[in-house]
């Protein structure tokens, strides 16, 4: 399933699978500023990196005496969440711990993805949440790969990040 966010100079489509935005397309321009995922070289366009970000030696940790088995940026990217909200400006994706997230990691976890759709730009915002009392070891990131192929005049300008952490 997908999920797609328009106004007058961007559409924006994301897939419940892995919570990933799969076109960023710029109407004015009528451009695609975003890899289209040619599996010859690249499956993917923007997946989410989480719990982990980078690969484990072996792919192998162990936490509290036990061994558990994560390969290369977790596992967010491959799972389906929930749209559980969603105007014409926003969505929200959730992904919760489960009983097969819990054989990768034992933790539990609510992960939000918030996405929200400005005059010129999308904000992407990370929210992960430990419904435990027990602490939690994580790291998230995005890996989006842009499509600049045979653009060369096509710039980023006012790219940017925001880190809030409570």
């Amino acid at each position: 399933m997908t999920v797609t966010l328009e106004n007058n100079k961007l559409r924006v489509v994301f897939s419940e699978h892995g919570a990933e935005m799969v076109s960023l397309y710029g109407k004015e321009k009528q451009f695609e500023y975003l890899w289209q995922a040619d599996p010859q070289y690249w499956g993917r366009h923007a997946p989410v990196l989480f719990p982990i970000v980078g690969r484990l030696q072996a792919d192998h940790y162990r936490f509290a005496g036990q061994s558990y088995e994560m390969h290369q940026h977790g596992f967010a990217r491959d799972q389906d969440f929930t749209v559980v909200k969603q105007t014409k400006t926003a969505v929200v994706f959730e992904l919760k711990a489960s009983n097969s997230t819990k054989e990768k990691y034992p933790f539990a976890f609510v992960l939000k993805l918030s996405y929200t759709l400005h005059a010129e730009s999308v904000a992407v915002t990370y929210t992960v949440e430990n419904p435990a009392n027990q602490k939690s070891y994580f790291s998230i990131g995005g890996h989006p790969a842009f499509n600049l192929y045979g653009r060369p005049s096509v710039g980023f300008c006012g790219l940017s990040r925001r880190i809030n952490a409570t």
